[in-house]
């Protein structure tokens, strides 16, 4: 995925605008481009020899560069000598683990992204790597189309973190007098950090095949629901994240249950009903989040008390999880699914309509009803 970002160019139009700057632009660029660059630098850590080879010859084809390390020691001691982009690592090897390699890496070398290969569904260690610093994991027996979705993902994703680093101690180092033109540039490095957010979400729809663009879709219909109520512009902001990252726990789910084109079994739905949980734990702590977490924990949550994962009734659910019921229960009905079709918009309404009052806030239905169909439509079509 290519994005461009030209907020770069306008810090540097604001800072001349108060006296000069001492950036260049050859330093910065132009709406430059940051892109997950096919000449990047991997390093796969594989205990496994015919695993590690056959990764690594896998990647190469694709024309990364690729070098590879039997054990986390040997990993270390390849990053003392030369820069890595990228950290592919087993998380079990005997001697020092990958979750301590990892550990390793994000203290010593914080630019190099690290991506984690678990043989099991050990799904409490990988969201602890996710905290760690871990961008991604994946799991063996690799899905070779799934692992590249990951490569490229991670890579653009560092990519963005990196220069978002760059980008803000350089100005913070030349505009100490210039207080307004630092708070314009960190308010755009905000907005940048929302499309690195998109990014990452884009990789979690994809697993998903026919539900792709889904999580930026919701995104708009939230927004647009929330037009219809009183809410700050903060307000605005958070829910949108929270919409966006709504089913982030959906990456501690099996493919096997995730895409099951067939109904699920009472164990499969136990763990299915896990994602809520599993989401609210990911962004936990992580502070520009903080206030959307709510809404990724609730958003199956009933208005009649029969949801999970609290069993909660009525206004004890977050108003901003009350809105987003009825905006995914809109989606999910009007997008193909592994199990179904896509429905029509119209038996998408007077579904809502029944389940107004059981499922759904009845007022934030009655606020739903009254948006446009063509309002609706126009941004099914934007992300489809």
């Amino acid at each position: 995925m290519e994005q461009t970002f030209p907020f770069v160019q306008h810090q540097l139009n604001a800072l001349s605008s108060l006296g000069g700057s001492d950036l260049p632009d050859q330093e910065l660029g132009s709406g430059r481009r940051i892109d997950a660059m096919q000449d990047s630098l991997i390093l796969v850590v594989e205990d496994e020899p015919l695993i590690r080879e056959n990764l690594a010859e896998y990647l190469r084809q694709q024309e990364y560069q690729c070098e590879t390390a039997g054990s986390g020691k040997e990993a270390l001691q390849k990053l003392r000598k030369q820069s890595f982009d990228l950290v592919i690592t087993d998380i079990r090897m005997p001697g020092f683990t990958g979750v301590e390699l990892l550990r390793e890496i994000s203290h010593s070398y914080p630019d190099t992204a690290v991506i984690m290969i678990t043989a099991v569904a050990d799904l409490q260690t990988a969201v602890q790597s996710m905290k760690q610093g871990a961008y991604d994991y994946i799991t063996k027996p690799f899905d070779l189309e799934k692992v590249m979705e990951s490569v490229r993902s991670t890579l653009h994703t560092a990519a963005v973190r990196k220069q978002d680093h760059q980008i803000t101690e350089r100005l913070k180092s030349i505009v100490q007098t210039k207080s307004s033109a630092l708070d314009l540039a960190l308010k755009d490095l905000e907005l940048h950090r929302s499309m690195t957010l998109e990014a990452l979400v884009r990789a979690l729809d994809a697993r998903e095949h026919e539900t792709q663009c889904h999580s930026l879709r919701v995104q708009a219909y939230t927004l647009r629901l929330a037009q219809e109520l009183d809410f700050e512009e903060d307000q605005l902001t958070d829910l949108g994240r929270g919409a966006l990252l709504h089913d982030i726990g959906k990456i501690g789910v099996s493919d096997s249950i995730l895409l099951k084109p067939g109904n699920l079994t009472p164990s499969e739905w136990e763990e299915m009903r896990k994602h809520p949980a599993i989401g609210y734990e990911i962004v936990s702590g992580i502070k520009f989040l903080e206030n959307c977490a709510q809404l990724i924990l609730c958003h199956h949550e009933r208005y009649d008390g029969r949801g999970y994962p609290a069993g909660l009734r009525g206004e004890q659910i977050p108003l901003e999880a009350r809105i987003f019921a009825v905006i995914d229960t809109y989606d999910a009905i009007t997008s193909n699914r592994p199990y179904r079709q896509a429905l029509s918009s119209d038996h998408a309404r007077a579904e809502i309509q029944v389940q107004s009052g059981s499922q759904f806030d009845p007022r934030i239905v009655e606020l739903f009803l009254r948006i446009s169909q063509e309002d609706l439509d126009r941004i099914a079509d934007q992300y489809s």
